[in-house]
């Protein structure tokens, strides 16, 4: 059968122009457009929402047209050439050498936890989450009906790290599930084996499943190496669900796909069972599959130039923060598009920091409030961007703590 997916090799060999900034009236987005319209402010600069600001690569936008141009929009099935390249992709960047047979779907990685916290827990449980972490944690948790409860990460010279300490603190006997997040949004760590490895003993000992958000994992700054929860051992294995997608490496989220890794057939057994109360991820999304098989397959240089501009980005601001703001403490990072800032120096609420920098400068950001416990008096900023527009982002952060100095 012939590969509708399959780029032409010259259209994989062309490099995005990561400096390009997008003409904005010809696109609609949660990361500007709606900023834009929910403050009224033209001049905005978004730095918030965890998208990026740049073109997918070509051969995705190619194979999308090709699907276009076919004129059939049904409900779509994935081909053996999409399971070889999901299974390639994390083979060969993370020798994890998925089976075909532990791979279900979704259209996202919050909407995938659900059906798990639905099926292997009950309303009253206790489902421990990782903060300073993306809001969804707790939310998701809450809203089924369970209890959140945080076991914030810690401090040590500077690097974040679990507090197993902690964590047996955190353990009662309704605790159920533990959400981790690897690489951890906001703060960029990436987990070593030895720590995921401990992680993973303890909660066997507990009795306690982990689902693993993996959705960050390709997007690795030099010299980070991400182990896969699910790969330092047979019983992590066997005790996780592991929630991946192409979405943040490849700027995708808009298409809605994602994938569900279960090895042990109960967990994927219950994953199964938990999607029937919820079906609005049914038949899935056309184009997701479509975009996924060749960001897996075909786009590994892309995503190499990519962190090679993040790493410049960084480095840029970071030296920024050193000579004009150095009250801003810059929390290193090892993945993500995300900058962690401490701007506990200057003493400012949460509120504060929201009316100085988003009503008075026009900068969207995220405050570390809204991440749980440890969060508080931090922002993550949204560095994967053009290099000029981070440039304007930065000169407006420094103005706007001039004024707040004043």
């Amino acid at each position: 059968m012939h590969d509708l997916h399959r780029a032409p090799a010259d259209a994989a060999a062309e490099t995005t122009n990561f400096d390009e900034v997008l003409d904005r009236s010809t696109l609609s987005t949660v990361k500007w457009e709606m900023e834009i319209d929910r403050t009224g402010n033209k001049s905005l600069l978004g730095f918030g929402t965890a998208d990026m600001d740049f073109r997918s690569p070509k051969p995705i936008a190619a194979a999308l047209e090709r699907t276009a141009r076919l004129g059939h929009f049904g409900y779509p099935y994935k081909p053996n050439s999409y399971y070889d390249a999901l299974i390639g992709f994390y083979k060969r960047h993370f020798g994890w050498e998925i089976r075909r047979e532990w791979i279900a779907h979704n259209v996202g990685i919050y909407p995938s936890m659900r059906p798990l916290i639905d099926r292997l827990s009950v309303e009253g449980d206790e489902i421990i989450y990782q903060s300073p972490v993306h809001f969804q944690f707790r939310n998701i948790v809450a809203a089924a009906g369970r209890v959140p409860v945080a076991n914030p990460l810690m401090l040590r010279n500077g690097r974040y790290e679990f507090d197993f300490d902690q964590l047996s603190r955190c353990v009662s006997s309704r605790t159920r599930l533990l959400l981790l997040c690897n690489p951890h949004n906001p703060v960029g760590r990436v987990w070593s084996r030895e720590e995921l490895a401990r992680l993973a003993e303890f909660c066997q000992q507990h009795n306690i499943v982990v689902v693993s958000d993996e959705v960050y994992c390709g997007l690795l700054h030099e010299g980070a190496h991400f182990t896969p929860f699910a790969s330092v051992s047979s019983e992590a294995l066997m005790n996780s669900v592991s929630l991946l997608s192409a979405s943040k490496m490849f700027n995708l989220t808009g298409l809605k796909h994602s994938q569900v890794i279960a090895a042990n057939p109960r967990l994927m057994h219950e994953y199964l069972e938990g999607l029937k109360r919820d079906t609005s991820g049914y038949g899935g999304s056309l184009f997701g599959h479509a975009a996924t098989e060749v960001a897996y397959r075909d786009c590994d240089g892309w995503l190499g130039d990519l962190m090679r501009y993040v790493a410049g980005n960084y480095a840029f601001a970071e030296a920024f923060f050193k000579e004009r703001l150095p009250r801003i403490r810059v929390r290193p990072t090892e993945s993500t598009y995300f900058m962690w800032l401490d701007l506990s120096d200057y003493g400012m609420s949460h509120q504060e920091m929201l009316d100085l920098f988003e009503t008075r400068h026009g900068l969207v950001l995220n405050y570390g409030e809204d991440y749980g416990p440890g969060g508080e008096g931090h922002i993550r900023l949204n560095i994967g961007t053009p290099k000029s527009v981070l440039a304007q982002g930065l000169e407006r952060m420094a103005e706007a703590l001039s004024s707040h100095e004043r």
